[in-house]
């Protein structure tokens, strides 16, 4: 298995079956990056680094923080914005003040990610349904 890791650090930036020309020590293809050739073994880059001293896979003294799940956020506005289109449609048969309180919520949603850079953030200024689902509980939780 290679282990490709930044010299400096130790971090890992990449591992696996790469091509078979590389060999142990060699300078990666990655910036200020050495390879090195290790026994097959499961690895999780955000809680192990590589010690260049034992030539082995360790744990790090504090793992990688959680990445903030904004992707998941961002979705779910998508799904959002696609499972609402029909409120807005001048056919589908709703008052013009819900449509207009729906048009509203709408923008909302655009707006959401505007200024907002974390999850939290843009849950935040996610607003109501106009009919009082909450369509974004399972991450708020």
């Amino acid at each position: 298995m290679n282990i490709h890791y930044v010299v400096k650090t130790n971090e890992i930036m990449s591992y696996g079956y790469g091509a078979a020309d590389y060999e142990d020590g060699q300078d990666s293809h990655f910036p200020a990056c050495k390879v090195a050739l290790v026994d097959d073994q499961p690895i999780d880059a955000r809680v192990q680094r590589f010690d260049p001293v034992t030539r082995t896979v360790v744990l790090k003294d504090t793992p990688d923080p959680e990445p903030d799940p904004i992707w998941q956020v961002k979705s779910a506005v998508v799904r959002e914005l696609a499972d609402t289109d029909k409120y807005v449609l001048p056919d589908f048969q709703i008052s013009e003040t819900d449509r207009a309180a729906w048009f509203a919520y709408r923008k909302a949603l655009r707006d959401a990610s505007k200024g907002n850079d974390t999850a939290a953030l843009m849950l935040k200024a996610i607003p109501a349904r106009p009919d009082g689902v909450d369509a974004f509980e399972r991450l708020r939780s």
